[in-house]
């Protein structure tokens, strides 16, 4: 026969212990899945930082293989531009943006002052998205084309 003191070794643990143990569990792995999110959402940003910083060094590259008078380099208000083909040595090359997320707008602006020779023209590129949770973001890219 075993003794009171043999048989209190043998009980298995309360309700109590393992409410505890979960509560404590639950404490520690929080921070881990919160530090896993936030991680994944700088990512996404980063991502949408370069891809922005790509779309609109694109359309400036383009603008800057143009003859000053083309018609795209004609100066305007910012006006939008999606879809975008450059073509050289007989081929055609995509420059548009697949992204929804994404709008892309450029201004030229000419100027010909009176005490210069040349004129040229401004060009600034903007390229704006806005991710879940987040304001309005945009990347601005300006340069120069004279004739």
């Amino acid at each position: 026969m075993m003794h009171k003191s043999q048989l209190y070794l043998f009980r298995g643990f309360s309700f109590v212990e393992i409410l505890f143990a979960v509560i404590l569990l639950g404490a520690l792995i929080t921070p881990i899945f919160t530090l896993l999110n936030q991680s994944s959402t700088g990512t996404v940003q980063n991502r949408n930082d370069i891809l922005a910083q790509q779309h609109a060094t694109n359309l400036l590259a383009y603008a800057y293989s143009l003859p000053y008078n083309h018609a795209f380099l004609n100066a305007g208000p910012a006006r939008t531009v999606k879809e975008l083909t450059a073509t050289a040595n007989g081929g055609a090359l995509d420059l548009g943006m697949e992204e929804d997320l994404f709008t892309r707008t450029i201004e030229v602006n000419e100027q010909k002052p009176s005490d210069w020779p040349h004129s040229y023209k401004i060009l600034t590129v903007r390229v704006g998205w806005k991710q879940a949770n987040e304001s309005v973001r945009e990347i601005k890219i300006a340069g120069m084309v004279s004739q």
